[in-house]
């Protein structure tokens, strides 16, 4: 997120969202930011970079381009990301928008929103498109876009302005991309990992002889060890989201779609059954699942007191108040950094299903849609295509200033400034759709992250599904009183805190049931089943 980093999802299912919000938006209307100023588009191509060298099988673009640059009138383009802007990230931005400036005439002002509150603020950001440009836009993107909440693209529109992007993206991606036949997305154009994974301290489990975890049921051994020798630490410390998240891998990769454990799917089901509470062989493994985590609570193995906690367990565990926390497999490598500037050493299990299924984020996990108001959508394009895909730019956006925030070795690997907190870190700007395939290798990828993400990638692939979102138009009022449910009946029962678990969820699914469930599911399979079919239709 995958916070996507980012993130992610957390195709963890570790009930952890990228969410966010636009808590103030500039309403300044520049006349001078005009599509109608910028060039024809065989000027504005040449200006896009059209002439970019390619040093690496097309994934190490860099402008070179000497010829003569049409004169554009300046603009400023309005982006909304997700997330806060990290410390350095001023002096990152004033560094990109230097370039961005010379090669296009144009500077970036940014306005993040905070993820916690995408629900209320993201929808109010599409309602108000007059003031922003671009946005991140994998937060309910199908549904977004069917509603005109984004500017279409055409692949004219492509080849005209983003020569980049128009090399470097597959058929594929331009697939994933479509929503009813027409594209509203720039996607991101590198394979990505959509594992969720739990985080944990490797130096303390070799410390206490803690058998190998290879599943998230193994953490009980593990916080059973911290919590007999480890005082000062809490086996798992964090919000009511983060101890849901636990139950979340033992369910082993279900990812939720809009009514957690009503309607879902397993990613390794070539039938693409959406499935949930209403069906017994799933409510058999949900009971599991929650009488392992009651087992846990009732050795005082988990907290009690995480619905009042409000600081989250990855940012607990870095102060060595927590021994484990979760988050989406691509924030490993930065983790991993983090902890050896402490002298520690990371852990990680990742959420798979039984069959050790890993999915690829659709192209659409990552990618910037625009506004459809937005009077600069044409240099927008052209900004895109070098954000991404020109690996100065993508190189200051995912790393920041070389000299200050990172060094290359002489082996040719990133070198992340030991810092901590670290000023600008990887995935922490909000730049998830940058091109990684152009990124160098990390001088703290540790030998078990190498091994683990080539054992990972080795059985990845795409689900149709994962591109899947839903509309809620006709199921509106049964979803809100079925997240009323879930937070009070639910949650205690993932966070192991009921004292019957059987009867908890017999009396989880009746409330369900009469706030709708059954039209709910009814709703969700019809539109997945669609979606299926014109997917496979393409």
């Amino acid at each position: 997120m995958s916070k996507k980093s980012k993130a992610l999802s957390l195709s963890l299912s570790l009930t952890l969202c990228l969410m966010l919000i636009l808590s103030a938006c500039s309403k300044n209307d520049n006349a001078s930011n005009n599509a109608a100023n910028n060039k024809p588009a065989n000027e504005t191509k040449n200006n896009a970079a059209a002439s970019n060298t390619d040093d690496s099988a097309g994934t190490n673009n860099t402008a070179t381009d000497n010829t003569e640059k049409p004169q554009l009138d300046k603009v400023t383009l309005k982006f909304v990301l997700l997330g806060e802007a990290p410390k350095d990230n001023e002096a990152v931005m004033a560094e990109v928008n230097k370039k961005l400036e010379a090669d296009i005439n144009a500077t970036i002002e940014l306005t993040y929103i905070p993820f916690a509150d995408i629900n209320t603020k993201y929808p109010l950001v599409l309602a108000s498109p007059q003031d922003w440009d671009v946005i991140y836009g994998n937060i309910n993107y199908g549904s977004n876009a069917s509603k005109g909440g984004y500017h279409e693209i055409t692949m004219d529109d492509v080849s005209k302005f983003m020569p980049l992007t128009a090399s470097a993206t597959s058929e594929g991606q331009w697939t994933d991309a479509r929503v009813n036949g027409k594209i509203f997305m720039i996607p991101q154009t590198f394979k990505e990992l959509d594992v969720g994974t739990g985080f944990y301290r490797e130096d303390l489990r070799k410390k206490y002889n803690v058998p190998e975890i290879k599943t998230f049921k193994d953490l009980g051994a593990y916080f059973q060890a911290l919590k007999d020798n480890e005082k000062g630490m809490l086996p798992v410390d964090g919000s009511a989201s983060d101890i849901q998240g636990i139950f979340g891998g033992l369910m082993k990769n279900y990812v939720l779609k809009e009514a957690n454990y009503i309607t879902g799917f397993f990613p390794d089901d070539p039938s693409y059954t959406i499935t949930g509470l209403l069906d017994d062989a799933f409510k058999a493994k949900f009971i599991e699942a929650a009488k392992t985590m009651k087992d846990w609570a009732d050795k005082g193995l988990l907290p009690k007191n995480a619905f009042a906690q409000k600081t989250a367990a990855s940012d607990l565990a870095k102060e060595g108040k927590s021994g484990y926390w979760a988050n989406a497999f691509e924030n490993y490598a930065q983790y991993s950094s983090d902890m050896i500037a402490k002298g520690w050493e990371l852990g990680a299990v990742n959420n798979l299903t039984d069959s050790g299924v890993v999915m690829t984020r659709p192209a659409t996990g990552n990618g910037f849609a625009f506004s459809p108001k937005t009077k600069n959508y044409e240099r927008a394009l052209m900004a895109i295509d070098l954000l991404h895909q020109d690996k100065a730019y993508n190189m200051l956006l995912a790393f920041g200033i070389e000299g200050k925030n990172y060094t290359l070795n002489g082996d040719g690997k990133l070198v992340v400034a030991q810092a901590d907190p670290n000023p600008y870190p990887m995935y922490g700007a909000g730049w998830w759709s940058n091109n990684r395939d152009q990124w160098p290798p990390l001088e703290s990828y540790t030998q078990q992250y190498i091994d683990t993400k080539k054992a990972l990638l080795e059985k990845a692939g795409p689900y149709l599904l994962n591109g899947f979102n839903v509309d809620t138009t006709n199921i509106k009022t049964e979803l809100a009183n079925i997240v009323n449910i879930d937070k009070q009946y639910s949650a205690p029962i993932q966070m192991g805190l009921v004292k019957d678990v059987d009867a908890a969820v017999a009396d989880l699914i009746e409330r369900f049931k009469k706030a709708g469930a059954e039209k709910v599911v009814e709703e969700v399979k019809k539109q997945a089943a669609a979606f299926v079919a014109s997917k496979q239709a393409q």
